[in-house]
């Protein structure tokens, strides 16, 4: 018991100088049809004219390549599964705190199925927004 106690004691001093790992993200993502939206909306419209994303930046470094891709997972045979529809580079600039893209409508209108939104930085998904069309 005593051994175990001693241990415990020597390693508490190790535990308050590690550093608190933490991931740089996004937090607040809102997909809409309205620019500038509060509220998201995991349904849209066919004819739906322009969809977009916002999202608040956290502790991401200024340089870092971020990127959206909008994502077609089953259109029901539109576009073959999991297909990327656009991928947009966003440029990440100091003090930058928010994060916005838009998808347009296609000239025939939304294929019916599930959609998804990647954001990325430095090429691992950070946060994913799914919505359909109906």
């Amino acid at each position: 018991m005593r051994h175990w106690l001693a241990t415990a004691v020597l390693a508490l001093p190790m535990l308050a100088i590690t550093p608190f790992a933490y991931a740089a993200g996004f937090e607040n993502a809102v997909l809409s049809a309205e620019k500038d939206a509060m509220e998201s909306v995991t349904s849209f419209a066919p004819d739906t004219p322009v969809i977009y994303l916002a999202a608040d930046l956290v502790d991401v470094a200024n340089g870092a390549k971020v990127s959206v891709s909008w994502v077609s997972v089953d259109s029901h045979g539109a576009a073959p599964p999991n297909f990327t529809i656009a991928t947009v580079d966003v440029p990440i600039d100091n003090g930058q705190d928010k994060l916005t893209s838009d998808l347009s409508k296609p000239t025939n209108g939304w294929p019916i199925g599930t959609y998804r939104v990647d954001i990325t930085i430095d090429g691992t998904v950070a946060e994913a927004a799914a919505f359909e069309v109906k």
